[in-house]
Formats: C-alpha cells, structure tokens, sequence
C-alpha cells in the first residue's frame, strides 16, 4: 500500500506525522484542507506555519490551488499565513496566483468601502487590512515578473493592478497605524525594485512605479515618525537641546525610506526631479532625503504642500525639519535674506495656533521658534505689523499672545544692535505696543477680580514678560533711540502700571498666608513674590533713569 503512495505525499505526511488515513490521496486536495482546518479551527493540530514548513521541505508547493488557497489565507491573522503565501507565489502557476491576488485586493477594496473591513478587523480571527495590502503586494512581488505577459506587455500586465492598489491605500489610510503605513510603504519599495528590469523597457511603466511609490507616501503621511524635526532642532538649536531628549541616528522609518529611494533610483527618480514635481509625496521624500537642500526657489514651489499639510496635521515631522533646517541657513547668510510677503503672512497666520495648540510639547516648541525664524526673515516693516497683531488680535491664542513678547523683544534687540534706521529702534515701538504691552490685560482687571481669580489666569505671566521687555529695553537703549528713556515717559509707566500695581502686590500679599505647609496659600505667595521681585527691579530702573535725565 505504502509503494502506491507518492513519494511527495509521503513525505509531507512524515512531516506532519500524519497517519495514512489523514491525508487525501490527491495532494492540493489535502493542501487545501489542511489549510482550510488550520484558519478556521480555534486549536487546529497543524498551524499555517507549521503546514508551510512542511510543505516546503516536502517540495509540493506546486500542487497547491492558489485560486482557492489565496482567498482562504489571505485574511488570517496567523503569522504562518505569510509562509503559505510566498510559497504559492514561488512555485504555482503565476497566472493563477495574479488572478487570485486581483480578485482579493478587489474584494479588499470594496469591503474598505463598504466599511465591512473595520468590522471584521475587530474578530479574532481576521488580520487587519493593512496587513492583508502588504501581503497582497507582496505577492504580486514575487509573482508578476514571472508572468509571460510581463516581458511583452508590461504595462497593460501591471496597469490596472497598480490603479486598484493605489485605490486601497486611499481607503486605508484613515485607521491604519503608523507601523502598518511603513510597512505598506516598505513592500511597495520591494515591489517596484522587483519589477525594475520590465520598467527599464518603457517610460509609461516607470511612470506607474513612480506613481505607486508616491501613493502611498501620500496616503500614509504620519507613518515614518523618523524624528527629522527633533533632529533638525539639536543641529540648528543645540543650545536649547536637553542631551537626554536626542533621538538615534537610525530607525526603522530611515530603512524604509532607504529602501524607497533605492527603489525610486532604479527606475530614474532623481531629487531634481522630484523638485520639479511638488506634492505630498515628493516633498516628504525630498525632506528624508540626507543630501537634499532646499533653495529658496524649491521652498516656494512647495509652499502649497507645506501650508496644506499644516492645516490637516500631517507630515509635521517633514515640514517642522525642511522649515527649521532651510529658513536656520538662510538666517545665517550675510548679508541676511527676507522671505517674500507671500511666504510669510500665511505661515504667521497657522504657526501661532500650531504652536499654542499642538498635543506635542516638542512640536510646539519646534514651530515656536520656526515662528521666530519666519519673523526674522521678515522686512522690518511687515515683521512690526505682524508683531502687532499676534500681541493683540482677540483671536490669537492667549499662549501666543505672551510668548509674543519675547519675539518681540527678539525684534527691538535686533533693531537696536543694527546700524540702520529701524522701525523697532525709533519711537514708533512704544507708541504702537506700549498701549498692548505695556498695561494689564485687560486694564481693569487688578481692580475687577480676585487675587485667586488673578493668579488663576493667563495675566501674573503676561505681565512678567511684559516688564520683562520693558526692563531690556531699558537696559539696552542706551541713546534712547525709542524714547523710552524720556522723562514723560518714564512717568507714564511709573504712574500707570508700575505704582497700583505696586500698590496691588502689597494689599494681595497681606492676606496671603506664608505657611509652607499650605500648598495654595504657598503657591499664591510664591507668583506674588515673582510679580513683586519684576516691580520693584524696573521700578529701581525707571527711578536710576529719571534721577540721571
């Protein structure tokens, strides 16, 4: 009985350690349902990857059914499924394996649609989609190139087949997880270096490679997480770097976007060309690219992306990096160039609210000082009305309206250590912003509200930056190029902000208790001495100055 038994058969049940009543006398029959029992039972005797390695050592992959086996594997949340998988796609026919590919990445597509995916991705025994997309591309790696038809044809064997996948990743791309988004984008790198050669033949398919490639970028934008900004911030900011908070050299997210550019070079894409085609895609790839600068010139014609993905939130990591690393260089020129109006109104406009409102105290504090960069690349004309308004536009976060202070104060010391005339050196500095800096906010509010109340908003720290600014100025125009240092003008601040508040410190701290043991009254009594200590140091100043005038 045993020598009627193909010696393929025998061996994949010697592998299995199945009895001779286990295994059905045609092998894709036996194939196909030992897969079927592995997917579908909860505790099947042989998993997919213990049936695959069986197979495998066996040599009777071929016989496997792929129109059948495909659809049964291709949704599996078993590991194993991906061994079956790549051995259909090496040794069956290819036609039959492409054809069972197309009709799941199909099927995919509509249930995505549909949303019938979310729901399945929910049970225990289904994969999630993004998972079945790498597969499915995977596949198409190995199997397409084996095609007859892809060295005559390639492009009508792989035209269609593309268009469906780049309809997926848009489907995809709302709840797939950034580990998934890289591992779409990595197995779309593998698939486009797979079919390189058939590319080499003719234009219109490289285009689609390209195409493919640039669709997924586009669809998984907050994927690669590589820490570009946070890398660009230590470069050009490394004075305000904590040396614990810098990321590795390398992540998974660089071997991605190695294997991309790898891939894109092999059909022709150059960063030339890619700078001349801005998009989502080209951008984020020029942006993870080592050696890629952006001119000033690149940097406008992808000012549209930038501005977009900061509306939508994405690609932040990209956009947060090209900015901080591009307008740093152009600061740094001598002598220094300014940005075109163009450029600046609309990034002043987002940055703030980015700024003030982002999740991420890194990426705050990141686009915080791109703000200051764009503010310094600034005409001084247009970079004082900017000014003004951050400072008081009602709309403008409240955040941004007292970290504005200090950009302000950015400009004065500028403007004060230039030899040129300067809007931010002259008198018109104190006429337009002391009425907004220089006053509480809003004017009654000391005489209106509680201590508790006070200390409880926005207004104890506005009003230290503001004396703050007011002290440096001081200090520092020394030729009293702003007037600060006139006599009525020192009278003025000493009369309207300096003496009640004084006077409002002194009442509040009264009733205070300084008992450390009290965490509130301790807290209360610790702002009070902060807003004192500020007081008293600019009144001294105001009071030096106007004995000397």
């Amino acid at each position: 009985m045993t020598a009627n038994v193909p010696q393929s058969k025998r061996t994949l049940k010697e592998c299995l350690s199945l009895d001779a009543d286990d295994l059905d006398e045609d092998t894709s029959i036996a194939l196909t349902s030992l897969v079927t029992t592995a997917v579908n039972d909860r505790e099947p005797k042989h998993d997919l990857a213990h049936i695959a390695r069986a197979v495998e050592e066996s040599g009777c992959a071929a016989e496997f059914e792929p129109l059948t086996v495909i659809p049964i594997v291709i949704g599996s949340p078993d590991q194993g499924a991906d061994g079956i998988l790549d051995l259909m796609a090496r040794e069956c026919s290819a036609k039959e394996v492409v054809m069972a590919a197309e009709e799941a990445v199909e099927i995919l597509h509509r249930r995505l649609q549909s949303g019938d995916a979310d729901e399945d991705e929910d049970k225990p025994r289904n994969a999630r989609p993004a998972t079945q997309v790498v597969r499915l591309i995977r596949v198409y790696s190995q199997t397409v190139p084996r095609l007859p038809q892809w060295k005559k044809a390639p492009k009508a064997t792989v035209e269609s087949r593309l268009s469906e996948l780049e309809a997926v990743f848009s489907d995809l791309n709302h709840d797939a997880t950034a580990d998934e988004g890289r591992s779409v984008i990595g197995a779309v790198a593998g698939l486009v270096s797979a079919l390189r050669q058939g590319a080499d033949e003719e234009t219109s398919v490289r285009d689609l490679l390209r195409r493919l490639i640039e669709s997924g970028l586009a669809a998984f934008p907050n994927s690669l997480q590589a820490g570009l900004a946070r890398r660009a911030f230590a470069s050009h900011f490394r004075r305000l770097v904590v040396p614990q908070s810098e990321v590795p050299a390398s992540s998974s997210s660089d071997d991605v976007l190695t294997a991309t550019w790898s891939a894109l070079r092999s059909i022709g894409v150059s960063t030339a060309s890619c700078s001349r085609r801005p998009s989502l895609a080209t951008f984020i790839l020029l942006a993870h690219h080592d050696s890629y600068e952006f001119s000033p010139a690149v940097l406008n014609a992808f000012f549209p992306t930038i501005l977009s993905s900061i509306q939508l939130n994405i690609a932040l990591d990209e956009v947060l990096s090209v900015l901080i690393t591009t307008l740093s260089s152009l600061r740094a020129t001598t002598p220094r160039t300014e940005l075109e109006t163009d450029l600046i109104i609309p990034l002043v406009h987002l940055l703030p609210h980015l700024a003030s409102n982002h999740a991420d105290p890194d990426i705050r504090h990141y686009t915080f000082r791109i703000l200051s960069l764009v503010l310094g690349l600034s005409p001084p004309p247009a970079r004082f009305q900017l000014l003004r308004d951050l400072l008081s536009e009602e709309e403008m976060p409240q955040q941004m309206r007292i970290t504005a202070i200090g950009l302000l104060k950015e400009a004065v010391l500028e403007g004060l250590s230039s030899g040129k005339d300067n809007i931010f050196a002259s008198p018109y500095l104190l006429t337009t912003f002391g009425p907004i800096v220089l006053r509480p906010d809003p004017p009654e509010i000391l005489d209106t509200v509680s201590l508790e109340d006070f200390l409880d908003g926005p207004e104890p720290l506005r009003l230290v930056e503001c004396l703050g600014f007011y002290y440096v100025l001081l200090q520092r125009d020394q030729t009293n190029r702003t007037g600060v240092r006139d006599a009525d003008s020192l009278r003025s601040i000493q009369r309207s902000l300096l003496g009640p508040f004084e006077a409002h410190i002194a009442k509040w701290k009264t009733g205070v208790p300084h008992d450390p043991h009290d965490e509130h009254g301790h807290a209360e009594a610790l702002q009070l001495d902060i807003l004192d200590m500020w007081v008293k140091r600019t009144t001294e100043a105001v009071q030096t100055i106007g004995r000397g005038s």
